[in-house]
C-alpha cells in the first residue's frame, strides 16, 4: 500500500498535537464555563477570550515551525507537514479568521448569552476550525497504525484527538444532550402538577366576569351547565393524585356534590337535553388503554356504560332528543367522530368526519366539530377560524370557541348569523378551557395557570430528541475508535468520564459524571471480553446499542436520586428512552459496518 505523501509523523508529534487538541478544547470550556457563569460582560477583551486563543496559537506556532524545517529539509510547501496535519494547520487558519470575525460580531452585536452563543455565527465558524485542528492526531495515526494496533502508546493520540471532538460536538449542542444541559435535568425533573384551577362566569358580551370557586391545590376543569340552567357539572382532581371525579355544584359553584367515585379518570361530562344524565369519559388514572363512554343520574344512581374499548373516546355530546351521543374516537390511523345510541350498541361513524375532534350538538341538530387545522365547522361551512372546544348556545345562533389570545387561551364568543366575536375572558396570565352556555345566554368556564413548559408535549419532545442526539454523538465516536482499532482498557472510560466533566463545568451538574464513568467501564470491560469480536458482527453492533443505552440509563438512575423529588418523566418514557438511544446507537453501528452482503460474498457477511 501507497504511503501518503509528505515527511513522515511520528508518535511523539501525534502526541504532542494530540495533547494541544485537548488544551484547546479546555480553552473553549473555560470561555463557556465563564459565559454560562456570567464572568464576561460586553467586551470582546477577556481573559477567557485570551487563554482560548493563546491556545489556538500554540497550535499554530507548533504547525508553523514543523512546516517551515520540513521546507528548509527539502520538502515542498504542499507536502511540508506528515499527512493529517494539513487540515489541522487549515483549521488555524480558520480559527483566526474567526476570531477576527468574533471581535466585529461582538462589537455589532454584543456578548451572546444562552443557546444564541453556541449558534452565533462567528462560534460555529470557530468550530469548524477547531475540528479541523482536532481532527489531525487522528488522521495521522489511521493512516500508519493497523487495526490490531492497541497500546495506549499508539492509540493514544487517535483516543485523545476523539476525544476534542466529541467534547466539540457535545458543547455546540448542549441546549439539546442529557450530560451538559440543565434544562434537560429540569424536564426529567419531578414538578408539581398543574393546579389551582378556578371556575368563573361571564355574560356573552364579556361583562360581569366572576370567579365563583377556587378550590386550594385542585384542578377544575370542562363545565357543563345543566339545560334548566341551575346546575354545573365538571371534573375535579387533586395535587398529585391522577385520579378525578365528576362533581355537581349549583350553578353559581355552591353545594358541590360528588358524583362519580371510580378511582379512575373521569372527566368531559355533558348534560342530556332533559337535564337528568351526565355522559362523561372515565380513563384508567395515570395511564391509558380502557376508555369508557358512561352515562350516570345526577344524584350518582343509574351507572351505564354505553361503549367501553381501548381505542380512546373524548368529548362526548347529547343529541337535542336525548337518545344519541356523539364522541370523538380514533378510526384506524384517523380520529373520527362516531354517534351511539344513549342506551348503548354499535357505534356508527359520521361521514365527512375524518380528522374531527371535539364535536358539539346544536339544539337544531347540527355537529360542529374542529379539523385539523382548527377551524370550527358545521355542515360543511367554517364558522371559526383558529379555535377549539366549540359550544353552541340554546338558540344555536352562537358558538362560543377557546383560542389564544396575548399568549393565553381565551374564551371568545362568535355570532353564527353577522360573523362578529368577542374575547369575553381576557384573563391574562390564565389559560381558559371550555366553556358552556346557561340557559339566559350566559357562560361558565374554567381556567387555569399556565403549565411549566417541561410538562408539556414541547417539552417531553425536546428532551427525547435530546437522548436521540447524545446517542448519536457518543455512539458515532465510540464506535469510531472501536471499528478502527483494538482499544486499550480504560479508552472508554476515559473518554466518556473526561468528556462528561467538561460538559459538567458548564451545567454545575456534576452528578452526570457518574453515569458517564459507570457507561465507560462497563464498555471498556465488554470489550476486554469480546476481544476481537468487539470490532466486528454482533459484537460490535450490541456494542452500538449498549453503550448509548447504558449511557442513558445510568443518567436516569443517578437523576432519580440527585434531583429533588426525583424523577417526574412518565414511566412510558423513563422505561422506553434507554431502547430509543441504543436504537440510534445500533443504526450509527450499521453505519460503520452494514449488515449488507455483496452477490461475490459467501455466508459469512457480518464481517
Amino acid at each position: 500500500m501507497q504511503r501518503p505523501p509528505g515527511p513522515p509523523s511520528s508518535l511523539t508529534f501525534d502526541w504532542i498535537m494530540a495533547v494541544l487538541a485537548v488544551v484547546l478544547m479546555g480553552g473553549v470550556i473555560q470561555d463557556g464555563w465563564a459565559h454560562s457563569h456570567g464572568f464576561v460582560d460586553q467586551s470582546f477583551l477577556t481573559p477567557w477570550h485570551a487563554i482560548l486563543y493563546s491556545t489556538m496559537l500554540l497550535n499554530g506556532i507548533v504547525l508553523g515551525t514543523i512546516a517551515i524545517r520540513n521546507v528548509r529539509r527539502g520538502y515542498s510547501a504542499r507536502d511540508a507537514l506528515p499527512f493529517g496535519y494539513w487540515a489541522s494547520l487549515a483549521g488555524v487558519v480558520i480559527f483566526a479568521i474567526g476570531g477576527a470575525f468574533d471581535l466585529w460580531w461582538h462589537t455589532r452585536y454584543g456578548i451572546e448569552t444562552d443557546i444564541n452563543a453556541l449558534i452565533s455565527p462567528s462560534h460555529v465558524w470557530l468550530a469548524l476550525g477547531g475540528a479541523l485542528i482536532f481532527v489531525g492526531p487522528l488522521r495521522s495515526i489511521a493512516s500508519r497504525y493497523g487495526p490490531t494496533s492497541g497500546r495506549w502508546k499508539i492509540t493514544g493520540p487517535a483516543i485523545l484527538s476523539a476525544l476534542a471532538i466529541l467534547t466539540l460536538v457535545g458543547f455546540f449542542t448542549q441546549y439539546a444532550q442529557p450530560i451538559g444541559d440543565n434544562e434537560e435535568a429540569q424536564v426529567m425533573g419531578h414538578h408539581e402538577p398543574e393546579t389551582g384551577g378556578a371556575l368563573y362566569s361571564v355574560r356573552s358580551d364579556g361583562a360581569l366576569e366572576t370567579r365563583l370557586l377556587t378550590i386550594p391545590d385542585a384542578d377544575i376543569w370542562g363545565t357543563a351547565v345543566s339545560p334548566d340552567g341551575k346546575h354545573v357539572a365538571y371534573r375535579l382532581g387533586f395535587a398529585g393524585d391522577p385520579r378525578s371525579d365528576i362533581y355537581v355544584a349549583n350553578v353559581d359553584g355552591t353545594h358541590a356534590r360528588r358524583i362519580t367515585h371510580s378511582g379512575r379518570h373521569d372527566t368531559q361530562p355533558a348534560w342530556s337535553p332533559d337535564g337528568s344524565q351526565l355522559a362523561f369519559i372515565s380513563i384508567p388514572a395515570g395511564t391509558s388503554g380502557d376508555y369508557l363512554l358512561q352515562t350516570v343520574r345526577t344524584d350518582g344512581t343509574g351507572l351505564r356504560t354505553v361503549v367501553s374499548g381501548v381505542t380512546e373516546m373524548l368529548f362526548p355530546a347529547w343529541s337535542s332528543r336525548g337518545d344519541s351521543i356523539v364522541y370523538q374516537s380514533r378510526n384506524g390511523l384517523h380520529q373520527q367522530l362516531a354517534v351511539v345510541s344513549a342506551k348503548g350498541g354499535l357505534p356508527k361513524w359520521l361521514d365527512g368526519t375524518v380528522d374531527g375532534t371535539q364535536p358539539a350538538w346544536s339544539s337544531k341538530n347540527e355537529i360542529a366539530f374542529v379539523t385539523p387545522d382548527e377551524n370550527v365547522v358545521a355542515s360543511g361551512t367554517i364558522l371559526v377560524r383558529g379555535g377549539q372546544w366549540p359550544a353552541w348556545s340554546p338558540d344555536a345562533r352562537r358558538i362560543a370557541y377557546v383560542r389564544a389570545a396575548g399568549g393565553d387561551a381565551q374564551v371568545f364568543v362568535h355570532d353564527v348569523r353577522t360573523g362578529r366575536e368577542v374575547n369575553i375572558s381576557q384573563l391574562a396570565g390564565l389559560n381558559a378551557s371550555r366553556a358552556s352556555w346557561t340557559a339566559r345566554g350566559d357562560l361558565l368556564f374554567t381556567a387555569t395557570g399556565r403549565p411549566d413548559p417541561a410538562t408539556t408535549f414541547l417539552g417531553l419532545a425536546y428532551s427525547e430528541d435530546a437522548n436521540l442526539i447524545e446517542a448519536i454523538t457518543v455512539a458515532g465516536i465510540c464506535l469510531l475508535l472501536i471499528r478502527r482499532w483494538r482499544m486499550p482498557f480504560g479508552a472508554m472510560t476515559y473518554l466518556l468520564g473526561i468528556f462528561a466533566i467538561a460538559m459538567a463545568f458548564q451545567s454545575n451538574l456534576f452528578w452526570e459524571i457518574i453515569a458517564a464513568l459507570v457507561t465507560g467501564l462497563l464498555a471498556d470491560t465488554a470489550i476486554l471480553l469480546l476481544g476481537e469480536r468487539a470490532r466486528s458482527g454482533f459484537g460490535f453492533y450490541a456494542l452500538g446499542f449498549a453503550i448509548p443505552a447504558v449511557l442513558f440509563t445510568s443518567y436516569l438512575i443517578v437523576a432519580k436520586v440527585t434531583l429533588p423529588g426525583g424523577l417526574g418523566w412518565p414511566p412510558n418514557m423513563i422505561a422506553g428512552s434507554p431502547f430509543i438511544a441504543g436504537f440510534a446507537g445500533l443504526l450509527i453501528a450499521f453505519c460503520y459496518a452494514p449488515p449488507l452482503r455483496s452477490p461475490d460474498e459467501s455466508a459469512e457477511w457480518l464481517n
